[in-house]
């Protein structure tokens, strides 16, 4: 056994790594730095003292400690706190004494431990996300910010127009965060404009993190309950903003409005398949507001500004649950300054403040109540809310009350009910939702400028989805609008979607509208996705606008070096358009190249643009050029990268997500805010001599904020030689430790072969001393200096016997 545990040493010094220790029990040899695994998991690395027996066999107490804290039971972890020896060990009899079953893998090298569930910790299992315990998360630093710009030039050319050069158009957003405080501004510019420069939503906003409020100052983005409509105003708002902890299941974080900020192109994409494309002017949308999307499962809306700029929104299930648990309270308190657009900035109307709130509470986890309330001037409304689910379905009420008069006012109602996936204990394939609204005649919501008043006074729709054959989707509805002063106006649809197989699928919709005038419309979609994702194409054909398209995309795959495009073709009646699209991505900016050929009676124009789009962030003072950034962002740092080395950060097959170098600085854009992130830096394509201390750091941002990480790469020099004695023998198979000038343990795995000769990797420049196993024998000092391949030839050193032999 002791011949084993030699053999053992020897085979640790020559192939145990490189790394930082900590301080060494003082026991002597053999030992190892080895790592404790628990259920295939590494929990701690620890110093090992290989002996015979259980009694002398030792392990380092303090990490092995920490790493069992969260495991074993409180009372026996004590235990075995109390058992730690004087010089900081515990023995395997000491471990066994808790309950713990020892093996030390001599194969591995690993120190195995098997702890039985009675003597396991109860931990609280947290289904949405789950850590290690007392994993740190690096926080933003104080100061942090970015720049965005995208610019557009377009040519116009062709029979059908002038040739001339359109203006050049330009958006900028600038965000700065200073110690949580959000200043955040945007602006468009417009050549030739009698305003060119048009100031955008500008505000301050701060979170409290541990309530989960955002207080904004400034230009509002404000969300709406029952009848309420949303004003544009300047002011002060707070608000109960549940993606601050985005890990607790408090509410859906879903909901059914999507904001557009720009003209834009919006795709409306059903059940995985192309339904519809729409041209929207910049505004707040509801999309049950969209024709034929009621009561579909699976909704998503991808909108396209004209700069190029993309979002998507998911609507997993449109008519979902918004209960909230119980205790949990959703608000939202605003007041301030209605505004409008006045020439390069906005007016802000002065004659009165509005007034607009919302208070929600889960009662209990199957009942939700909420009140609501706006004011302005003379106008007022309030409601309330009630909202709760049983085995049977789901059902809501909104009430309000508005007020514009004195003789002027009115009730509003709406009634809502949904049935469940699952009633009874049992997967339902049917699902049917019915609404029917009222709107008395002189009920007229709050609004600060005139945008006219709904078209009806009472609303009923319903619509029931069949599910079966593996995804065949079959839907059926139908609705009455009782309009004023004209005919009632009734809707009629249903849809059927065919999956052909997991890429592919096929959509055949109708609906038909019978009032004042008769309208039918007939639609046909197919939806193809690659497997991998880089191409996909969509199809439709709409009976109604007598229209059929035909889009063929090409994915980018990595989010630089890179290309995304795109091709549309769109035929109606009397015209004809075509749509290219390319884009190269790069890190610091995005370049594209689209065209779009229309033509109507015969007579071409046409219309050529190139866009960039581009921004700079920075997280104190080191910043990078990066692709715009929407959310919040991560920069890593090298001062140390070797000249035209490239390090892959969070690698995936040929790219990552983003690169450092030739740069030293880059960014790693559009990280979630209050999401926890591992980022790992590939560190495999280093040359030999450099040593990248630590791969994986874990992160997470705030709103719109940039963590900052400076990797602590080092530039380490292999050392070789050969000791003799004093008569130019060679000293073989001599071990020993290697500490540095201020007597710090570097390296314990010196080890001479059968000719004196030794090699080290991994030291920096500085003065060392080696301390051998053989006493009679004195240290052997040495120095390293830098050395342009990173390796250096101490040639023959003189080991020196001690004056005392």
């Amino acid at each position: 056994m002791r011949f084993l545990f030699s053999i053992l040493s020897l085979i640790i010094f020559l192939t145990l790594p490189t790394f930082a220790q900590s301080a060494r029990p003082a026991l002597a040899k053999p030992y190892l730095v080895a790592p404790v695994v628990l259920d295939n998991q590494v929990i701690a690395q620890a110093w090992v003292f290989p002996r015979d027996d259980k009694r002398n066999f030792a392990v380092e107490a303090k990490p092995l400690l920490e790493g069992l804290q969260s495991q074993l039971k409180e009372s026996l972890w004590l235990n075995l706190k109390n058992r730690v020896r004087p010089e900081g060990v515990v023995t395997l009899l000491d471990l066994e004494g808790v309950g713990l079953s020892i093996f030390f893998d001599e194969a591995r090298l690993e120190l195995k431990i098997d702890l039985p569930l009675k003597h396991r910790r109860g931990n609280d299992l947290d289904l949405n996300y789950a850590e290690l315990s007392g994993r740190p998360y690096k926080r933003p630093d104080a100061h942090s910010g970015y720049l965005n710009l995208r610019m557009l030039q377009s040519f116009q050319y062709g029979a059908g127009t002038t040739e001339e050069k359109l203006p050049l158009s330009s958006q900028v957003d600038l965000v700065e965060n200073i110690k949580g405080f959000v200043f955040e501004s945007s602006g468009e510019f417009l050549e030739g404009d009698n305003h060119p420069w048009k100031r955008q939503d500008t505000r301050i906003r701060r979170d409290d993190e541990d309530k989960m409020i955002r207080y904004t100052l400034g230009d509002l983005t404000l969300g709406s309950r029952g009848f309420q409509i949303a004003p544009n105003l300047a002011g002060l708002s707070v608000v109960r903003e549940f993606s601050i902890q985005p890990y607790k299941t408090l509410r859906p974080l879903s909901n059914t409005e999507i904001v557009i900020k720009r003209a834009s192109l919006v795709e409306v994409y059903v059940n995985g398949f192309l339904y519809s494309q729409l041209r929207l002017a910049p505004g707040v949308f509801n999309i049950r507001d969209f024709p034929l999307a009621i009561g579909q499962n699976n909704v998503k809306v991808k909108i396209r500004d004209d700069f190029g700029q993309e979002e998507v929104y998911d609507f997993s299930v449109l008519f979902e649950n918004t209960l909230l648990g119980k205790g949990v309270q959703e608000f939202s308190y605003a007041v301030g300054l209605p505004w409008t657009v006045s020439g390069a900035d906005r007016a802000y109307d002065n004659t009165g403040a509005a007034a607009t709130f919302f208070h929600r509470a889960g009662v209990t986890d199957e009942l939700t109540l909420g009140l609501n309330f706006q004011n302005y001037l003379s106008q007022s409304l309030s409601g309330i809310e009630i909202s709760g689910i049983s085995r049977w379905g789901y059902l809501s009420f909104d009430g309000g009350y508005s007020s514009v008069a004195e003789n002027k006012t009115g009730f509003a109602e709406k009634l809502r009910y949904r049935t469940l996936d699952r009633m009874l204990g049992r997967d339902v394939p049917v699902v049917l939702t019915l609404e029917a609204e009222n709107r008395d005649p002189d009920f007229i919501p709050v609004s600060v400028f005139d945008i006219g008043l709904v078209s009806y006074v009472r609303r009923y729709d319903s619509q029931l989805n069949f599910r079966f054959l593996q995804n065949w989707f079959f839907g059926v509805g139908a609705g009455v609008m009782e309009v004023p002063l004209a005919e009632d106006e009734r809707q009629y649809r249903s849809n059927l979607v065919v999956p052909v197989n997991n890429q592919t699928r096929v959509e055949l919709s109708y609906s038909k509208i019978v009032g004042v005038t008769e309208e039918d419309r007939g639609l046909i979609s197919l939806f193809w996705n690659e497997p991998q994702g880089k191409y996909s194409a969509s199809a439709y054909y709409d009976s109604l606008q007598k229209t059929a398209n035909l889009t063929v995309n090409r994915n980018n795959m990595h989010k630089y070096d890179d290309v995304r495009a795109s091709a549309s073709v769109q035929g109606s009646d009397g015209s004809e358009s075509v749509n290219l699209m390319a884009e190269y991505l790069t890190q610091p900016l995005s370049l594209r190249l689209e065209h779009f050929t229309t033509r109507q009676n015969s007579v071409d124009t046409n219309t050529t643009s190139l866009g960039l789009n581009t921004g700079i962030a920075w997280v104190g003072s080191h910043a990078a050029f990066t692709q715009p950034i929407y959310d919040s962002f991560v920069l890593v740092h090298s001062d140390l990268l070797p000249k035209d080395q490239e390090l892959m950060i969070n690698p995936n097959g040929e790219k990552g997500d983003a690169q450092l170098g030739p740069q030293h600085t880059t960014v790693l854009r559009d990280q979630s805010a209050y999401y926890k992130y591992t980022v790992n830096v590939d560190s495999t394509s280093l040359p030999m001599g450099y040593l990248l201390e630590k791969e994986y750091f874990n992160v997470q941002p705030t709103y719109r904020s940039g963590v900052l990480i400076d990797l602590n790469l080092k530039k380490k020099i292999m050392v070789k030689g050969r000791v003799v004695d004093q008569k130019g023998q060679p000293v073989p198979y001599v071990a020993g430790d290697i500490l540095n000038a201020q007597d710090q343990l570097v390296d314990n795995t010196f080890f001479t072969n059968k000719n004196g000769g030794f090699l080290i990797e991994g030291l920096e420049p500085g003065r060392y001393k080696i301390v051998t196993d053989r006493p009679y024998l004195g240290p052997l000092i040495f120095e390293v200096t830098e050395s342009p391949n990173n390796s250096l030839d101490l040639g023959s050193i003189v080991l020196k016997k001690e004056d005392s032999e």
